[in-house]
């Protein structure tokens, strides 16, 4: 009953400073970040959120230094267990062989 009360007393002429898709993004990021995001997710994860065009898992491995299985297992973990990624597209990279081979591009949910 009170909870009503609450609701009727709001003042629903307040804009929001900012879209409820980077309120989403912004908390699930800063509770998953306290609770479960461990070190090498939270770097990845950082490194996707300044890259809004998307990034591929070989340029998170360039940018970083490490090697691209240390980059491959973060990615998987930040898309289907915490759901904070998501594919964006594809972009043509070259191999080591110098064969140009589809990379799939990540983002950071909206």
């Amino acid at each position: 009953m009170q909870q009503a009360r609450l609701y009727e007393e709001e003042d629903e002429t307040v804009e929001p400073k900012f879209s409820i898709g980077e309120a989403v993004r912004n908390a699930s990021y800063h509770m998953h970040s306290e609770n479960d995001l461990s070190n090498k997710r939270r770097i990845v994860y950082e490194v996707i959120l300044v890259h809004p065009e998307g990034i591929t898992n070989k340029e998170i491995a360039w940018e970083l230094g490490w090697p691209i299985n240390c980059v491959t297992g973060r990615v998987a973990e930040l898309r289907d267990r915490f759901h904070l990624i998501e594919k964006n597209g594809i972009k043509t990279l070259p191999s080591h062989e110098g064969k140009m081979y589809p990379n799939t591009t990540w983002r950071a949910t909206s």
